[in-house]
């Protein structure tokens, strides 16, 4: 009978196989990606198979919560350990990582991982710090596009390309440990439906996500260690709120967590279901595409872990995985609990400053633990939220211990930066530097004004300009606190052509906020424009004493200096820019045509060869490198380079007219002749130069 019951029951699982020493690392984190979106995590309209069969030989964290709901400071969470209070930012603009802060990358290249970074938006570009440790950090955004990102940093690459370099630098790769860390951006608004995916447009983009990061998830293999993620969720109206940044409820902060150990997990849990978020504030006729039913929170995984855990205890996890030390984090390591093991208790935090410094209100912050949540502004509520993922609408509860971890809004705020002290005292001097915030009494609670929010985002979503303009002048005047209006204002004003009022509204945002990047590198691109060099590259001196290693302010001085015809100014402020934007195309071509004037023109080819690899959009590169030879005295390349300008740009003379009177001076007549009647044909006889080659030529094509 023994027996009998024993070959009734299914045989012991095998044990896994045993860990590498130093397993491959990949952390995929995926921009603005809630976890009642992810069919693992319940969602019966989700279409995320990829994500699913990861949960199914893994470890999935039920609830997992994001320290912001800011992409730059998420991640720069994810990557040291560090709460944002200690790693220093604050915010998607105006900080940067210190160098003195120690990063996981670091401390696995040191340990001999290749470490390779593939970002999507600009928000996570290599000038704001997070590129320390990585020994390739891919971040091709073209300065021409720059320009166009706004606060959230919205600027984005196409996910197809992110997910194709990381996998080519995996595979080329191979034979040593590898850390790779892949930011797509695709559930980030604008939310694009895509063919086959569901409806709804924010699940599509999700859908469309899985579908591209399933390769890479498959170039992996068997013995990595695969951690998916993401920096924050994204409101959906909850709360009134459509995107993210401005509140802290569980639409932003909880995120899916899903860890593949080596080799992966075996079994299956699918614990009890609770009610999922179910209260929404959506404005009637937008977003009808949206599907806002309520999500069961039913997750099912190889294993589901119940305790809270944020994304603080990502990097002392993967650190523990390679072996590699990362003291003194905010974090711990969860691959105890991977393993099978009891996780310890403890409360999760968040915070947003997205409110006070760009709206004028109050930060919120947040606490959760197993079973209370609170959240903080200028008024707290407290609830269980198992019972109630929603929450209370306004005041009320008691937090008990979770009170000690809720931050004062009306204490002291951070300042961007860094600044050294000598750029801080100079600032100051000309009155630049933000004084105290305001007290308590003069802010309001940004759970009390969505209604503001909204009817910027209902201007801003004008088509016409000048009717966009006239919007937001008429919501800054009711709200001139509201920092990111002013900024919206002046970019709706220049696009309407009055650049008068563009330069206006950046002035009203910068005496509100001296410190604002985008602020600061939209004053510098105004003044530009209207011709007011000197202020643009005092704007720009600015913005580059806030983050020495945002490339915009010398991309700014260098083209003023173009302007003014100072070739040396030109070459001193890119080779400046250069140093801290190594691949900068604008910056390269600026170099060469510099070097070109009043330089050294063969100095002028690599910067030109590197412009074009970083992807310039100058349509006149071969020209230029035709006229480098030529001023460098090799005339047969500069042949070749001319006659394949003239065949890329047919309609520009200024190939034939150069290559022709190169030649002539150079007494090869019979060659230049063909360019000659080419010019003479489209009109161009009239010019001194080619006048002259047409006369001196002519005997010497007729004898022929």
């Amino acid at each position: 009978m023994l027996l009998l019951l024993a070959l009734a029951c299914d045989p012991p699982a095998p044990p896994p196989p045993p860990a590498p020493e130093r397993p491959d690392l990949l952390l995929i984190t995926i921009d603005t990606l809630r976890a009642d979106r992810v069919g693992a995590y319940g969602d019966p309209l989700a279409q995320t198979p990829g994500l699913d069969a990861l949960a199914a030989e893994g470890a999935l964290f039920r609830e997992a919560h994001s320290v912001t709901p800011l992409t730059l400071p998420s991640h720069a969470t994810l990557l040291t350990g560090l709460l944002p209070a200690r790693h220093g930012l604050r915010d998607n603009g105006g900080f940067r990582l210190d160098p003195a802060v120690p990063t996981l990358a670091e401390a696995l290249s040191a340990a001999g991982y290749a470490t390779g970074a593939f970002v999507g938006a600009y928000v996570l570009d290599g000038a704001w710090g997070l590129d320390r440790g990585f020994q390739t950090y891919r971040d091709p955004f073209h300065p021409q596009e720059v320009g166009q990102a706004g606060a959230f940093g919205e600027l984005e690459l196409p996910s197809a390309e992110v997910v194709n370099a990381a996998r080519a630098w995996w595979r080329s790769q191979e034979g040593k440990p590898r850390f790779a860390w892949v930011h797509v951006y695709d559930p980030h608004a604008p939310w694009t439906p895509h063919p086959g995916g569901p409806e709804d447009p924010y699940r599509s983009e999700v859908s469309f996500a899985d579908g591209l990061l399933r390769p890479l998830l498959e170039d992996a293999g068997q013995g990595a260690v695969i951690v998916v993620t993401s920096d924050h969720g994204e409101g959906l109206w909850g709360g009134g709120e459509r995107e993210h940044g401005v509140l802290l409820g569980r639409h932003v902060t909880r995120v899916p967590l899903i860890i593949r150990p080596p080799g992966g997990l075996s079994g299956s849990e699918a614990p009890s279901p609770r009610t999922g978020l179910s209260r929404y504030d959506r404005p009637e006729g937008v977003d009808p595409a949206l599907d806002l039913r309520p999500v069961p929170d039913a997750p099912r995984a190889a294993r589901v872990v119940e305790p809270p855990v944020g994304g603080v205890d990502v990097a002392p996890t993967l650190a523990d995985y390679a072996g590699v030390a990362l003291p003194g984090v905010d974090g711990r390591s969860l691959r105890p609990a991977v393993e099978g093991q009891a996780l310890d208790p403890r409360p999760v935090v968040a915070e947003t400053w997205y409110p006070a410094f760009h709206l004028g209100l109050s930060p919120l912050f947040m606490a959760q633990d197993a079973t209370l949540r609170a959240e903080r502004g200028l008024w707290t509520r407290a609830w269980a939220w198992a019972d109630d993922p929603d929450g209370p609408a306004g005041e009320g509860g008691d937090s008990g211990p979770l009170t000690a971890l809720l931050p004062d809004p009306t204490a002291p705020w951070p300042r961007p930066g860094p600044l050294d002290p000598q750029a801080a005292a100079a600032l100051e001097a000309l009155g630049y530097l933000t004084a105290a915030p305001a007290a308590a009494a003069a802010l309001a609670d940004p759970r009390d004004q969505m209604g503001r929010l909204r009817d910027q985002h209902a201007a801003e979503a004008l088509p016409e300009p000048a009717a966009r303009a006239r919007a937001l002048a008429e919501l800054v005047g009711r709200h001139p606190e509201q920092l990111d209006a002013w900024i919206s204002l002046a970019v709706a004003r220049a696009a309407a052509g009055d650049l008068p009022g563009a330069r206006a509204a950046t002035a009203e945002a910068l005496a509100r906020a001296p410190e604002h990047p985008t602020a600061l590198a939209n004053a510098a691109a105004l003044a530009l424009e209207a011709g007011a060099l000197d202020e643009a590259v005092a704007q720009a001196r600015r913005l580059r004493a806030l983050n020495p290693a945002d490339p915009r302010s010398h991309r700014i001085e260098a083209a003023a200096h173009v302007r003014r015809g100072d070739a040396a100014a030109v070459l001193q402020a890119g080779r400046a820019g250069l140093e801290v934007a190594p691949d900068d195309p604008n910056l390269h071509y600026l170099v060469a045509l510099a070097e070109i004037e009043g330089g050294d023109p063969k100095a002028a080819v690599p910067h030109l060869l590197a412009a074009r690899k970083a992807g310039s959009v100058a349509r006149d590169i071969e020209l230029w490198l035709a006229v480098a030879h030529d001023r460098a005295g090799e005339i047969d390349v500069a042949r070749r380079h001319y006659q394949e300008a003239s065949r890329q740009n047919p309609d520009d003379l200024r190939a034939w007219a150069m290559g022709s009177w190169m030649l002539y001076q150079a007494g090869r007549c019979p060659e230049a002749w063909p360019w000659l009647v080419n010019l003479q044909k489209r009109g161009a006889a009239r010019d001194p130069k080619v006048a002259e080659a047409l006369t001196a030529c002519e005997p010497q094509a007729r004898r022929r």
